[in-house]
């Protein structure tokens, strides 16, 4: 697992790639747990920028076989192992010349087995099943960052539980999981007889070691859902939200309504809190290319407001401290955002330097006007940063934007404020 996760970062570090439309995709999955198997048939909309290009790389898992590659404009496929994550294999689809200006279908058939015991938090038992990115269950592109968005049918006994991101439905042995919000990848968990705890409309589904972390993550998970929709709801409210609570290997995650933990991983009840608000509030951050230099803005503003959460319930000391692993985390970076640098920030300025440029430039604001300020980022389709600054010269005026947007780029101090 920890060679996976170095080459995933390595990737998200390297590549380049632009933001694109959120494409649509349509799954038809049959597990079967007592095998650890599955068999699918996922139809893929591809861009047509790929079409015109040629060719278009897809993640799969390494122990899946790919039966065939279909579509109007398919001519080939290979399958190799990726050189970008050397764990997975990538499915190459070569396409016939093409002058049309819309993007085309593809149907991939494939199957296979997920190795339980590959530390990447993915398994398929007889009890349980939990499929993410980290075992790259189902395609995805390689760019690490097209938007996806769809609906996955999911054979599977009526004894079992289904959660996942979106909307899901269940009659007698078929699952539906519709999607209502573009992420890169497809997650989902099942389960035989769940155990869960609800408070209100925050459910947390959890194992036998973590029924008494459970009572808390409920808790501290309802009062994130309430505060987030009572900040951001009047532009799209989040009803609802849980939580998949294991002692397993692997990362934890979260993708819109649906969080997965790590419970080995939770830290201090602090910590744990903050993780949950940052993650509900990314229900309100708008989905740009994981890979642009405007993605610091995602992570920073929910890194940000998360915080400020932590501090209204636990107080200004546990806030000062959030600070102070900013600044920690941010050491060795130079700046935030330079409009002539476009590659992706890294994790130090994503969730150090980023949200320490926002706390500043509250400082500077005022807290009525940063909270507008806030206010517009959540319920706007924000993607780059000359918005942010263009708002801010309509909030402010021209000499504080050009202090923010200075620094960014790293020409102001970024020095530790006294706390």
């Amino acid at each position: 697992m920890r060679h996976l996760l170095i080459a995933i970062m390595s990737c998200l570090f390297i590549c380049v790639a632009s933001a694109t439309d959120t494409v649509g995709y349509r799954t038809q999955l049959t597990l079967s747990p007592e095998d650890s198997a599955l068999n699918a048939v996922t139809t893929l909309q591809v861009p047509q920028h790929y079409l015109a290009g040629g060719s278009v790389a897809l993640f799969l898992n390494q122990k899946f076989s790919v039966t065939s590659v279909s579509g109007a404009q398919v001519e080939s496929y290979a399958v190799e192992q990726s050189n970008k994550v050397p764990v997975w294999n990538e499915v190459i689809v070569n396409f016939s010349p093409t002058d049309k200006t819309a993007s085309e279908w593809v149907q991939i058939e494939y199957s296979g087995t997920i190795d339980n015991d590959a530390q990447h938090g993915n398994f398929i038992s007889p009890a349980k099943i939990h499929l993410s990115i980290d075992s790259a269950w189902h395609p995805i592109f390689t760019d690490f960052s097209t938007p996806i968005r769809g609906t996955v049918n999911i054979e599977l006994g009526d004894d079992w539980k289904v959660f996942a991101p979106g909307q899901v439905s269940s009659d007698k042995n078929m699952h539906r999981v519709e999607s209502n919000s573009p992420t890169i990848d497809v997650s989902l968990y099942a389960e035989k007889n769940p155990t869960s705890i609800s408070n209100e409309n925050f459910t947390v589904i959890h194992d036998e070691s973590n029924a008494e972390n459970a009572e808390f993550v409920a808790s501290a998970g309802l009062k994130c859902l309430q505060r987030m929709n009572q900040q951001f709801g009047n532009h799209a409210s989040l009803d609802s939200a849980h939580v998949i609570l294991l002692k397993r290997p692997g990362p934890s995650f979260a993708r819109g309504n649906h969080i997965s933990l790590n419970s080995q991983n939770l830290g201090t009840k602090r910590h744990t809190h903050q993780y949950l608000c940052h993650e509900i509030a990314h229900n309100w951050t708008y989905f740009t290319s994981a890979m642009s230099h405007d993605y610091w803005m995602i992570e920073a503003f929910a890194e940000y407001i998360s915080a400020r959460e932590i501090e209204r319930i636990y107080g200004k000391e546990a806030f000062d401290k959030i600070v102070k692993q900013w600044h920690h985390r941010s050491e060795g970076e130079a700046y935030v955002w330079r409009p002539d640098t476009n590659h992706r920030a890294s994790h130090k300025v994503n969730y150090g330097l980023g949200p320490v440029a926002l706390m500043k430039l509250q400082e500077k604001l005022g807290e009525e006007v940063f909270n507008e300020l806030t206010h517009w980022y959540m319920a706007n389709d924000v993607t780059e940063t000359e918005q942010l600054i263009k708002r801010l010269e309509t909030l402010s005026d021209h000499t504080i934007a050009r202090w923010f947007s200075a620094l960014l780029a790293g020409q102001q101090n970024f020095k530790e404020s006294k706390v």
